[in-house]
């Protein structure tokens, strides 16, 4: 267990924390910090494949800030559960450790802002805390301590920001309360001013400070900027004169001195003195609710939305422009992308590891394995699909529905091959524990390994063989039910004669493809999530929410082993009834290399491992994933692993060398 599963890359970016992308230079590379759930990912911009993860946060990243005059600086804060305290941490990104760790906000950290000198941290509590505290950050001694603390405002505060030139002044902004404060270091107080808005009421979102340090620009959700007068805590003017249709939850100054400010899905650039709107970018070109904006080192401007997408805009000032601050915008790219809801299914082409599948929410992407880049998106609105897989030849990618319907794509083209209507029911049977199914339709597929037929399971219980003819219409062949709960996992024979089926209702069934009728069961005081044969079909593994794997004989479905996943070893069925149960999380996939040797498997204490089939020993375990991992496959030709995730993530390991995977005994 002590070996760890090296991870080659990260897919994906977490959105919806405002200011959550950061761009920054040191030791000669630029690099761009964004978050993945609880992980931070350090990215050299000029280098892809020069990736860094810092973990040390135990729940979803909530608010990012770098320090000014030090690049390697950051701090970043989270949620967490009610009645705990959510720590800051502040972070060397250089030696890739943490400084040092700051508590006593309760819930969650809502915004941070490092002094112009970077001796002093502001930090804003969320909602259920509403405190703004000032930390002097030590980093050469790696110590942080709380020198003051006060109540932001009587409502709700949501950003934070510090003066440019002073460490004596912050500015605070929420609903209906826009403040200048004194932060007195000597007396270790902070002393509030409210700015005088006069008839004007707004929810202030965001916060920026101009060039000169007189003036601050606040961002409403009524799509508007106010422009106030630090010094005086004056009300000066509004704008723009046509307010942007949606709130601002994002604004920067960029190079040209320009505001830039992110509303819905459009990116509005305008004049800091007048608010007059130089450019503006529509929704055609961006995609999501625009979350955060940074300049980076070249120039150009890096947006971030709720969508998990990251947009380069580049543009240049109007030569045509009397007044030279007008700006053109030249090109708006798709830097990055990745799914914005949690990841259900992934599948690899048959003996094809260049590329895989995975399906989240309305999408199904197919991505490039080496570059981790989109290759192909299909979308079906308002629907959700459940989980996917390529027939045996590669030309169809064949998906299960919430609707009940089974949909076939090309994995070129993207176009709609065909429907099976009606495959299973819109509405599963619940739990036998009680409760509602998660997922509704078609929960599961497996195709024979000649492609003529189609197996899928639904939340209904039923399990249902159709005959896939090309060019022809698609046959329901027969309709097993037995099973009193959703299918969660369906996997082929090698002779294509027999099928398993895994159910929530505690059941293991297989099913003969012949007569089509139940050949045999195994029952568990478990939902069971995953199954899967060995290559020589005379066993089979399963694993449940009771957080263990189950090796049985396939020919009378005998438990010949189980094993406690979170244990580093395996044990007989005599050692493992005395064990009491893993206190940690239940297991959510499995999968077997070629030759039977090792299997992998994943779980919702966000661990993927690695075994030895024989042993039933786990050596080697890879930590990546903020959530609950819901699947994982090994590559065709053995080099990869693909974990997905509830965090939105795709994780690509490494798999140790063949030669030496074991030998460290």
């Amino acid at each position: 267990m002590d070996n760890k599963l090296e991870l080659e890359s990260v897919i994906g970016f977490s959105g919806k924390p405002r200011g959550g992308l950061l761009c920054t230079r040191f030791n000669e590379s630029n690099y761009l910090v964004h978050s993945i759930g609880s992980t931070l990912v350090l990215k050299n911009m000029d280098d892809p494949s020069d990736q860094t993860f810092l973990q040390g946060h135990s729940d979803r990243i909530s608010c990012m800030a770098l320090h000014p005059s030090d690049p390697r600086i950051l701090a970043s804060g989270q949620v967490t559960h009610m009645g705990f305290l959510a720590p800051i941490l502040v972070w060397n990104l250089e030696a890739k450790a943490v400084v040092c760790s700051l508590q006593l906000h309760k819930v969650s950290v809502q915004a941070l802002a490092f002094s112009p000198s970077g001796e002093f941290l502001a930090s804003l509590g969320g909602e259920d805390d509403n405190n703004l505290v000032v930390w002097h950050v030590d980093v050469e001694n790696s110590r942080g301590v709380a020198i003051c603390g006060s109540p932001a405002a009587s409502d709700l505060a949501l950003a934070v920001s510090w003066s440019k030139t002073s460490d004596e002044t912050i500015i605070t902004a929420g609903r209906n309360n826009l403040r200048v404060w004194t932060f007195d270091v000597g007396e270790r107080k902070v002393r509030p001013i409210d700015c005088q808005l006069g008839q004007t009421r707004r929810c202030f979102t965001c916060l920026v400070v101009s060039d000169d340090d007189q003036n601050v620009f606040a961002g409403t959700e009524t799509g508007d900027v106010l422009e106030v007068s630090i010094g005086q805590k004056l009300f000066k003017r509004i704008g723009p004169k046509k307010r942007i249709p949606r709130q601002i939850t994002a604004m920067a100054l960029d190079f040209n001195g320009n505001l830039v400010l992110g509303s819905g899905d459009a990116l509005t650039i305008v004049t800091p003195d007048e608010f007059k709107v130089l450019t503006h970018i529509g929704g055609d070109q961006i995609s999501g609710q625009v979350t955060s904006i940074t300049v980076a080192p070249t120039g150009e401007l890096l947006v971030g939305t709720t969508h998990s997408n990251i947009y380069a805009v580049q543009y240049a000032r109007d030569p045509s422009d009397p007044y030279g601050g007008a700006a053109v915008i030249d090109t708006v790219t798709l830097k990055s992308t990745c799914h914005n809801d949690k990841i259900k299914d992934v599948a690899f082409p048959r003996g094809y590891a260049e590329l895989f599948a995975t399906c989240s929410g309305p999408d199904i992407r197919i991505w490039h394995t080496a570059s981790g880049s989109e290759l192909l998106r299909i979308q079906v609105p308002n629907l959700e699909c459940n989980c996917i897989c390529f027939n045996p030849k590669g030309s169809l990618v064949l998906s299960g529905w919430s609707d009940g319907k089974v949909r076939a794509f090309g994995p070129q083209s993207g176009k709609l091959v065909f429907v099976i209507n009606d495959a299973h029911k819109l509405v599963g049977v619940g739990n036998p524990s009680g409760g509602t199914v998660p997922a509704n339709g078609v929960t599961s597929l497996c195709v024979a390994n000649s492609g003529a037929r189609l197996v899928t399971g639904g939340a209904d219980g039923q399990v249902r063989v159709w005959k896939l003819e090309s060019g022809g219409a698609q046959v329901m062949v027969a309709s097993m039910k037995e099973h009193r709960g959703p299918i969660n996992d369906l996997k082929m024979g090698a002779s294509d004669k027999e099928c398993l089926s895994a159910s929530a209702d505690g059941s293991i069934i297989k099913w003969s493809l012949e007569s089509y009728t139940r050949l045999s069961a195994v029952f568990g005081a478990t939902f069971f999530t995953g199954v899967c044969y060995h290559p020589d079909d005379s066993q089979f593994l399963s694993c449940g929410t009771d957080h263990k794997i189950t090796f049985w004989d396939a020919t009378d479905m005998a438990a010949v082993r189980i094993l406690e996943a979170s244990e580093t070893a395996g044990f007989d069925m005599a050692a493992v009834r005395i064990l009491e149960a893993s206190e940690t999380a239940g297991l959510f996939g499995m999968d077997i290399s070629a030759d039977g040797s090792f299997f992998v498997s994943c779980a919702g204490d966000r661990s993927v491992k690695l075994w030895h089939y024989d042993e039933g020993v786990c050596w080697y375990m890879g930590e990546g994933h903020s959530s609950a991992v819901n699947k994982v496959k090994i590559a065709p030709g053995e080099q990869r692993l693909i974990s997905i995730g509830d965090d939105s993530s795709i994780c690509i390991w490494k798999v140790p060398e063949r030669e030496t995977m074991f030998d460290q005994h």
